[in-house]
């Protein structure tokens, strides 16, 4: 039966969404891990996000009798076209009932033909680490394994840390020149965003200098100077957080920032893998990434 792809409209967002809960859920439950999507309603907001963004690019699979069958994702905010900034895929459904029959392969080239008709050429992802089928796939498309990353569930710190500011658009300029000395690439438009739909999200700074910041979920991502002022921003972030937000991605090399975030209480759910394509720079000093990126 043939599978078509076409681009995300928001008639397909309800459809889409359910997939999202049912897809990650179904895997999740059989081997008893923690789901992504508490909800239907956490994936509409979340699909309905992505599907809704002009620096985003959503494909879905539709079957021969018009009924979709998943989606997927490209963010793409910090590109532009010349090479200098990071994609991100995901999140990647398919329906259940759908599973096993290419369109997970068909989604992934959807997503990896408009990255390359756009110019970028460096993509990121992160992949749920029991689900071996996926990794597989990406690994087949191109992608190499570059890091082990734990979800953290944050323990939020007890009292406020006079170091800490929530951010805003003055804080702009700091966090471009961070995100490029941490992560190589420039992640300004993509924290613009954040700001937009009030993801919660603080700057640290000492000594008149910015040592870093930190944007909590999965949508975030962090980077700063130290592993002990990146932990202290986390657990800060959480204490200003409603709970749905209390999710963070930590790489597994980051040793000193792992201990730096158990000693304050946080715990470790499940693993993921970080997996890229395209040309990799190591990220310098204590960094997070996003599901992304």
């Amino acid at each position: 039966m043939k599978v078509t792809i076409d681009r995300v409209r928001p008639e397909h967002v309800p459809s889409l969404a359910r997939i999202c809960f049912e897809a990650f859920g179904t895997l999740q439950e059989r081997h008893h891990v923690q789901r992504d999507f508490d909800s239907i309603e956490t994936a509409q907001m979340v699909i309905g996000m992505f599907a809704g963004r002009p620096d985003f690019a959503g494909f879905a699979a539709i079957d021969h009798d018009g009924t979709l069958l998943g989606s997927n994702f490209l963010g793409f905010s910090d590109c532009n076209g010349d090479d200098e900034g990071v994609a991100g895929v995901g999140p990647i459904t398919v329906a259940p009932s759908a599973q096993g029959r290419g369109v997970g392969k068909l989604l992934m080239q959807a997503v990896m033909n408009e990255a390359a008709r756009r110019g970028i050429s460096k993509v990121r992802l992160i992949q749920e680490a029991i689900n071996t089928t996926s990794l597989s796939l990406y690994t087949k498309l191109g992608f190499d394994w570059r890091d082990g990353i734990s979800l953290i569930q944050p323990n939020p710190a007890p009292t406020d840390d006079p170091r800490m500011s929530p951010v805003t658009p003055a804080d702009l300029p700091d966090i471009d020149t961070i995100s490029r000395r941490h992560y190589h690439a420039p992640r300004v438009k993509e924290v613009e965003g954040f700001l937009k739909m009030g993801l919660p999200g603080f700057m640290l700074r000492s000594n008149g200098k910015a040592r870093g910041y930190f944007f909590t979920s999965f949508l975030g991502h962090g980077f700063a100077d130290t592993p002990e002022n990146l932990a202290a921003l986390v657990c800060h972030t959480a204490r200003h957080a409603p709970p749905h937000f209390h999710k963070t991605l930590l790489p597994l090399s980051e040793n000193e920032l792992h201990r730096a975030l158990l000693a304050r209480g946080c715990t470790s759910v499940k693993l993921l893998n970080y997996m890229s394509t395209g040309e990799y720079r190591q990220p310098q000093g204590a960094w997070m990434p996003c599901i992304g990126m």
